[in-house]
């Protein structure tokens, strides 16, 4: 993800340009502009426009999304900003991070924390996790889940929450569709607060 004065590009130009296999040359013909401009844009430096971020996405086969909404709304509890938090933090923060943010979406009811995803240098382990637990949340709210959070994060090795081998059969039995589908496994009472 990156940062321009006042957009989160949630992934680098220059990620999307070699994923698809694109020369500079094509993307500056396709998007009309220059090869400086594209190169700031790849650095994430300068202050792009939204006329220079629109022909960047149309060159990518993108829909350029802008979301506006308060500042002081999503600054502490989305999901950006808590896998942000984790990242900084270290991967052994997630409970409590995680937790904050199912308490303040249950509180707030808004699917705005939910929408964007996770920043890309969090751990798969704990993307999957994450991705579960939103699916969770919009099911009891009985919203549609954002796009992100139904991608494959299937981990190879079963992930059981639970650190106690003794309730490894209980997980296995109680575990909900969201976690099970990311080869994670919890016990009914993992999102419950007292």
């Amino acid at each position: 993800m990156m940062y321009y004065k006042k957009y989160f590009i949630l992934t680098p130009f220059k990620k999307i340009r070699n994923i698809m296999g694109l020369t500079e040359e094509t993307v500056c013909e396709k998007s009309g502009l220059s090869r400086v401009t594209l190169r700031t844009a790849e650095q994430g430096r300068g202050n792009l426009t939204l006329e220079s971020l629109n022909a960047l996405a149309s060159a990518f086969d993108r829909n350029l999304v802008v979301l506006l909404y308060p500042k002081d709304s999503l600054s502490e509890f989305s999901v950006v900003a808590c896998s942000m938090k984790v990242v900084s933090d270290g991967a052994g923060s997630w409970k409590g991070h995680y937790m904050d943010l199912v308490d303040e979406f249950r509180r707030t009811l808004d699917p705005r924390l939910l929408l964007l995803p996770p920043v890309s240098k969090l751990d798969l382990k704990l993307k999957a996790l994450l991705a579960s637990i939103v699916l969770d949340l919009s099911s009891e709210a009985k919203i549609d889940p954002p796009s992100w959070a139904e991608n494959n994060y299937f981990l190879e090795t079963p992930w059981f929450l639970s650190e106690s081998d003794s309730l490894k059969a209980s997980a296995l039995i109680e575990s909900p569709v969201f976690y099970r589908k990311n080869n994670i496994f919890i016990l009914e009472n993992f999102l419950k607060r007292a």
